[in-house]
């Protein structure tokens, strides 16, 4: 049986909260997650605190495993919800997978609603350090989607793109291939809800031409909610969204 709510950094071994030396069982919260815990992440944060803007460990995780995470945020735009692994290192090829879930998500009916669900930053440049985000946003008829959000070295220093189809309530697998170089060679590429193996599928989407170079490379994974809009937390407040099975690496598709 899988483990649940595993990570991969980059070349290391997969860390799994249920095999791992330190944990014999689902642990009990988030403090057992992060490294003063003995978890393999590195920091959590819960904005205004953990009552109001809680990560739980749940037992029942979304891809057959025992466990996942779920987060949710207070009524206040300045909520974070996040687990946080710094790499030892900016990475200029970084590939990333994770699930969420949406199943507790209500329809998105107000079109300004979005919230972050993963962030990846590098050390700043052109005044911005988040070098791409992963966001959910209103889609059609009151739906769910899902947005990219790279930096680039033209014009406003971000470029967007959306999954042109609502996600349906439930468990969907994302996954991202970052490359960050000069010119046409600085690209990022999107999977969504592709079949599980070894061998890359065709991309759902691309962003090309980034001319990211100036941001040297992904520095850190943050995984769970934060930078919400007025509506997400007016209308969506402590609804929790699940994640489970992240895996980062530097080259391979990841798949599952």
């Amino acid at each position: 049986m899988k483990t649940g709510f595993t990570m991969k950094a980059l070349s290391l071994a997969v860390l799994s909260l249920a095999t791992s030396s330190a944990f014999a069982a689902c642990p009990a919260n988030v403090g057992a997650l992060v490294t003063a815990g003995g978890g393999p992440w590195t920091s959590s944060l819960q904005l205004p605190d953990a009552a109001s803007s809680p990560i739980n460990v749940v037992a029942g995780g979304l891809d057959s495993s025992s466990c996942k995470i779920t987060a949710a945020l207070a009524q206040d735009v300045t909520a974070n919800a996040t687990i946080r692994y710094n790499h030892s290192a900016p990475e200029s090829s970084y590939r990333f997978q994770f699930l969420v879930d949406t199943s507790a998500l209500t329809g998105f009916t107000d079109p300004t609603t979005s919230v972050v669900i993963f962030n990846a930053p590098s050390p700043a440049a052109n005044g911005i350090s988040r070098l791409l985000r992963v966001t959910l946003l209103a889609g059609s008829s009151n739906g769910v989607r899902v947005r990219f959000i790279a930096s680039t070295g033209a014009g406003s220093h971000t470029i967007g793109q959306t999954f042109a189809t609502n996600l349906t309530a439930g468990v969907h697998r994302i996954e991202g291939k970052l490359t960050v170089g000069a010119g046409a060679a600085g690209t990022f590429s999107y999977w969504i809800d592709k079949p599980a193996g070894t061998t890359e599928p065709a991309a759902t989407g691309t962003i090309p031409n980034l001319d990211n170079a100036a941001w040297t490379g992904v520095t850190a994974a943050s995984l769970g909610l934060t930078a919400p809009t007025q509506p997400f937390v007016d209308l969506h407040h402590g609804e929790k969204i699940g994640f489970d099975t992240f895996d980062s690496r530097r080259t391979s598709y990841i798949g599952y």
